[in-house]
């Protein structure tokens, strides 16, 4: 993953001669997805070697109230992030029509996902 990140940033750098903003942007992007990914591959590797972390965390994902809390959590952060789409996209509309269109599509992938996602639930479950 980072070196694709790395042949991703090297190689546009050099042929669509990306600003140092947006390299460095991009840069640290790929540094800290790459550490939280193998952050993430100890932490599993270490809970897996211990039966007791991992009779903890069984409990921890599998309890009904952790579940509805998160449930919640993503059900509002959901409204907030669309509010604040359309927030942008109203915005943008006045300032930057790239930034208007972008919002847009964002809101557009977000409910096409939405859909997707409601009706092939509705089938499994």
């Amino acid at each position: 993953m980072a070196c694709s990140g790395i042949l991703l940033i090297g190689i546009n750098r050099y042929v669509l001669k990306i600003n140092d903003h947006a390299l460095s942007f991009l840069l640290g992007l790929f540094i800290s997805l790459t550490t939280i990914f193998v952050i993430n591959i100890f932490r599993n590797r270490r809970t897996m070697n211990d039966p007791e972390k991992l009779k903890l965390h069984r409990i921890t994902h599998t309890d009904e109230r952790n579940i509805e809390i998160g449930s919640r959590a993503m059900y509002f952060t959901t409204y907030v992030m669309i509010f604040v789409l359309v927030i942008l996209a109203m915005i943008g509309s006045f300032v930057s029509q790239q930034l208007m269109y972008t919002a847009s599509g964002l809101m557009n992938v977000f409910l096409i996902s939405y859909l997707i996602f409601y009706f092939y639930f509705k089938k499994k479950l």
